[in-house]
């Protein structure tokens, strides 16, 4: 396992509330949901940064708006092509061939995302 660290950042007290809600919702800590968010920006390129920068000092709350549902759409789209290649490592096409009916193929379907 990878040694952690402790560190600090400084952020308003919505933000920090924001945090603890999300935390609350995925039944994780404050301190693992902080770490994601970090995680996530370490690896952000130069040029991200700088906009990323930019945005906090100069940006409005519509610009922050529309960056979040940006990114959210961004990671939702991430999910659903995992989720495809999860499911395409499952499928068996004489078990495909085997779906003759409307009722076959719902089955089937409700059984292949049971566990995603």
């Amino acid at each position: 396992m990878k040694k952690r660290t402790t560190i600090s950042a400084h952020v308003d007290q919505a933000t920090i509330e924001r945090i603890d809600q999300l935390a609350k919702l995925e039944n994780r800590s404050r301190s693992q949901m902080t770490g994601t968010v970090i995680k996530l920006g370490a690896e952000l390129s130069p040029e991200a940064w700088s906009v990323l920068l930019q945005l906090n000092s100069q940006g409005s709350e519509e610009d922050w708006q529309a960056i979040r549902q940006e990114i959210t759409r961004l990671l939702l789209h991430h999910r659903y092509r995992l989720t495809q290649r999860k499911m395409a490592g499952h499928l068996d096409s004489q078990w495909l061939d085997s779906l003759k009916t409307e009722d076959d193929i719902l089955l089937a379907a409700v059984e292949l995302t049971r566990n995603v």
